[in-house]
């Protein structure tokens, strides 16, 4: 069960750290664009054929990204659960939503309570 809350922190740690939301933000803009290209009305067909060439492979190198950040992020997770399948100890369903109020409750001293009090603590 400890293994399983380290690697949940893990998880939240690098969720915090690396750029996940603005990959997947880049990755949404790139869409739009692509749709107002597409709904761009005096512009010659060929002139569109290659913007949407150009932006399919912004969005394609754009996704591999994101996708990368998620795995890198998930990994930690996906390593215990393998160690655990490997070792045939499967994790019950209890242990499981044992460490769901840890972890939250983890994440809300982390990033709710900790700064807060950090701002009432310092002077000013």
């Amino acid at each position: 069960m400890l293994l399983l809350f380290l690697s949940l922190v893990a998880v939240l740690e690098l969720a915090h750290r690396l750029p996940l939301i603005p990959a997947f933000a880049e990755m949404s803009a790139c869409s739009r664009r692509s749709l107002r290209t597409i709904r761009r009305g005096r512009v010659s067909e060929w002139v569109k054929e290659r913007a949407l060439q150009l932006l399919a492979r912004r969005l394609f190198a754009r996704s591999i990204r994101a996708g990368a950040l998620l795995v890198a992020v998930a990994s930690p997770l996906l390593a215990v659960l393998a160690l655990h399948y490997a070792m045939g100890d499967d994790l019950d369903w209890a242990t499981r939503l044992g460490v769901v109020p840890l972890t939250l409750g983890y994440a809300l001293l982390r990033w709710q309570v900790a700064p807060a009090l950090r701002r009432r603590v310092q002077p000013r």
